[in-house]
Formats: structure tokens, C-alpha cells, sequence
């Protein structure tokens, strides 16, 4: 037979039976709650990767061929200053030669210059070889052409009074 019940054997009773309950209630209730779900910062998909890389890539490239076409208009530009230059030292070079008694020098040249040649054209109305009366005047072009990858020319043209 058992003892009579106390009331501190029931309230004991009672505590172990709450205890119990409260600890039910939490299991139950970590068994329904979803799994957590994965952080947004967790890293990046295939896709992504593979999309940054192409983005990438295709900046890459274009940067690249930037550059080289930068690097190809130098060199023209350079060429086409150093033809700018040849022709006005020609024409310089015939405003010292021209008089009223002489005939001016018409012939072409060439010049190498850093790997590329320049052919210097003078052309004169009325022509190198015609004297020049007193208070006339010559239209004098000259004409500076190179080849580098194309044929290139620049073009000074002035006046020369007799």
C-alpha cells in the first residue's frame, strides 16, 4: 500500500509533471520549426561566378584593344607631325633660295626618319623653273608622303613673293 500523499510530496509531484510538460513543449516545438535558412552572404552560385568571369573577360578585351589602337595613333600621329615638320623646313628651305634672278630647287626627296620614309614633293605655279618678276608671286605646295599600313600624305601650302 502506498503512504499517504503530503502536500510536499504532491507539490514535488506536481513540479516533476510541469518539468516534464515544459521540456515536451520544447522538443515539439524544435521538431515544427524549419530548418534555418542559408545566409544571403554564404558565397556565390556556378552562375554567378561564370557570369563575373564572362563580364569580366569581355571588359578585359576591350580595354586591351583600347590600348592598341592608342598605341597605333601615336605612331600616326607621330609620323604626321614629323611629315608636318619636313614641310615647312622645305618651304623654309625655298623662301631662302627664292629671288627674282633664280630658279628655285623642285626636286623630290626622301628622308628616313625612326624606321619610316618620307618623300618631300614640291610643287610651284608658275613652276621652279620660271624666273619670277619683280613683286609676282609663287603658289608653292608641298607634299609630304609616307607609307605605313597605308599611304599617308600632308600637304603645306604658302606663297612666296619675288
Amino acid at each position: 500500500m502506498n503512504p499517504p500523499m503530503t502536500p510536499r510530496s504532491f507539490a514535488g509531484h506536481v513540479g516533476v509533471f510541469f518539468r516534464i510538460l515544459r521540456e515536451d513543449k520544447q522538443a515539439n516545438a524544435r521538431e515544427s520549426e524549419p530548418p534555418p535558412a542559408a545566409a544571403d552572404d554564404d558565397g556565390f552560385t556556378m552562375a554567378e561566378v561564370v557570369v563575373s568571369l564572362a563580364l569580366f573577360t569581355v571588359m578585359s578585351f576591350a580595354a586591351m584593344l583600347a590600348m592598341v589602337t592608342l598605341v597605333k595613333l601615336t605612331g600616326v600621329t607621330q609620323n604626321r607631325v614629323a611629315a608636318s615638320n619636313l614641310a615647312r623646313q622645305e618651304v623654309e628651305k625655298l623662301r631662302g633660295q627664292n629671288s627674282t634672278a633664280s630658279q628655285l630647287d623642285a626636286s623630290a626627296s626622301t628622308v628616313a626618319l625612326k624606321g619610316t620614309n618620307f618623300t618631300i614633293t614640291p610643287i610651284m605655279t608658275p613652276t621652279a623653273t620660271a624666273v619670277c618678276a619683280p613683286g609676282a608671286s609663287r603658289n608653292v605646295t608641298v607634299k609630304v608622303s609616307w607609307n605605313d599600313s597605308s599611304n599617308r600624305t600632308v600637304r603645306y601650302d604658302t606663297v612666296l613673293s619675288c
